[in-house]
């Protein structure tokens, strides 16, 4: 590797690092309001209970318009990346903004002290994916994500008592991700868009990517049937799955 070539790819790595710690101080702004949520709207003071009235009408509020946001930019996004050369990031980020401000809403809103428990760890959920997506390979980005979608449905259905429209949302994301899977294995690995992209490298390992899905989609159908209980410790199961990931991942990097 010449220097010209190592510059370039320092570059990269600069650009890589600094785009996950914006997504980290995201992350931190969104614990900081959650914070906030959970003092004036979980453990409030009887004094205070017109705040919650407002609060809750405000969270209502963001729980419709950040989906709206969210399902719109994504339209926008699609034809972006089919009709423009540019890359279609900002309504992709406006997206992702808006889904989490309705999840994070929603949560609180129907789960309450519980929820706001779930959300602390969500957030830095989040940011930990974001670090990968930007530092470590694409492979362990997709099995993380369908993974990390696996614990949390098996904590709705813990705490939803059974079936919810959570987790089959959440069971078509990891859908979602066996499709693309399946599709980028086809491709080599390649992202048909108006200027084609190479998301994953070409031949590539789609074996574990693939057991993820699988696996995730198989816990959740298992904690579905078994009930809560199971849930609970397939939790535990889904968590060591991600440590195991993390290993193999780091190693192949070496």
């Amino acid at each position: 590797m010449d220097k010209k070539q190592r510059e370039a790819r320092r570059h990269q790595e600069d650009v890589a690092l600094t785009r996950a710690l914006l997504w980290i101080a995201a992350a931190v702004v969104l614990e900081g309001l959650l914070v906030l949520v959970n003092r004036f709207y979980i453990n409030y003071f009887v004094s205070e209970i017109e705040l919650v009235v407002v609060l809750q009408g405000v969270l209502k509020f963001v729980r419709i318009a950040g989906l709206v946001v969210a399902a719109a930019c994504l339209v926008w996004a699609f034809l972006k990346a089919r009709t423009a050369q540019k890359k279609a990031i900002l309504p992709l980020l406006i997206a992702v903004a808006g889904g989490a401000l309705t999840i994070c809403s929603h949560v609180v809103l129907k789960y309450k002290s519980t929820g706001m428990s779930m959300l602390f760890w969500l957030v830095v959920a989040w940011a930990v994916l974001a670090v990968i997506y930007y530092i470590y390979q694409k492979e362990f980005f997709l099995s993380a994500a369908a993974t990390g979608m696996s614990v949390l449905a098996l904590w709705f259905v813990r705490y939803a008592s059974g079936v919810s429209y959570e987790v089959a949302l959440i069971l078509v994301g990891i859908l979602l991700v066996l499709v693309v899977t399946l599709f980028l294995k086809k491709k080599d690995g390649v992202l048909p868009l108006k200027t084609p992209v190479q998301f994953l490298p070409a031949g590539c390992s789609y074996n574990v990517i693939l057991a993820s899905c699988l696996a995730s989609i198989a816990v959740v159908v298992a904690a579905l049937v078994a009930g809560a209980t199971v849930a609970y410790y397939l939790i535990f199961v889904m968590l060591a799955w991600i440590f195991a990931l993390f290993v193999y991942y780091t190693v192949k990097m070496m």
